[in-house]
């Protein structure tokens, strides 16, 4: 009789399953559950980042809806798009709720219905850690805002558990200008908000041709709209009705530990 074939080692084991599709999660699961020895090799910290390193950028495990402010809050859940079963929606326990973003493994979510310490929330939907934050200090009419990983160096393929930042951007409710302001998770503040008027010459022209065109000329008003901001290097950009203007909604500058809003700037027309 021949001889049984001898184990394979761990190295080539984990060789075979760090090469198991990303594309549905319950693979590596139930690799798990076939032996001990799969599951050590699997929940190794080592092993779970190289599988991140090996297949690239994550595959999309579900989808939040969001729907602009006139048609109505969106369905309260986590659209799963693979076979694992959905995450608890922030709303879920009957809360009004708006999504707002979602980068770096987190999820903004504008908690409706809040008390003073809590006005949103960043949640992690795969660790379900979360994190409330209070309203910023500004009057708004319509906004927008961003979540960002405030690590330094991070190749994003691991956010969860770290710092991050908040980059909040509206049209002031009382007067005609665009304000912004920052929150650091390292600092549990916002910064002091900066704003945007007319003493920009970009942003005063802006307000002109607002104002010589449309049936509501006269009235223009610069509404930010409350689109998802687009992370370039280290600033945030948000559109502004008429043209789709764009702003740079917060160039964030590490200044010792702490990372601020350093400006809020116009730029031209697309």
């Amino acid at each position: 009789m021949a001889p049984p074939p001898r184990p394979l080692i761990d190295d080539l084991i984990a060789e075979i399953l760090l090469r198991l599709p990303p594309d549905e999660p319950e693979h590596l699961f139930r690799a798990a559950l076939v032996c001990k020895p799969w599951l050590r090799i699997i929940c190794d910290p080592g092993f779970c980042r190289r599988y991140r390193v090996f297949h690239g950028a994550p595959p999309l495990l579900g989808l939040l809806h969001k729907l602009m402010v006139m048609q109505g809050p969106p369905p309260d859940r986590f659209a799963s798009t693979t076979s694992m079963p959905e995450f608890p929606h922030p709303g879920s326990d009957g809360r009004r709720t708006r999504p707002l973003d979602c980068r770096h493994g987190r999820v903004l979510v504008h908690m409706l219905e809040h008390d003073e310490s809590q006005g949103y929330l960043v949640w992690d939907p795969v660790t379900g850690d979360r994190h409330d934050l209070p309203q910023p200090d500004i009057y708004w009419l319509i906004y927008s805002a961003a979540v960002l990983c405030a690590a330094d160096g991070c190749d994003h393929l691991d956010c969860h558990g770290g710092p991050f930042r908040v980059v909040f951007a509206a049209t002031h409710d009382r007067d005609e200008i665009i304000v912004a302001s920052a929150y650091s998770s390292e600092t549990g503040a916002w910064s002091v908000p900066v704003r945007l008027d007319n003493t920009c010459e970009i942003y005063a022209q802006h307000m002109r041709e607002g104002r010589a065109h449309g049936h509501l000329a006269p009235f223009y008003t610069p509404y930010l709209q409350p689109r998802r901001g687009t992370l370039v290097g280290d600033a945030v950009y948000f559109t502004v009705r008429h043209g789709n203007a764009i702003v740079k909604s917060g160039q964030i500058v590490v200044a010792s530990e702490d990372s601020l809003i350093s400006d809020v700037l116009l730029t031209n027309s697309v």
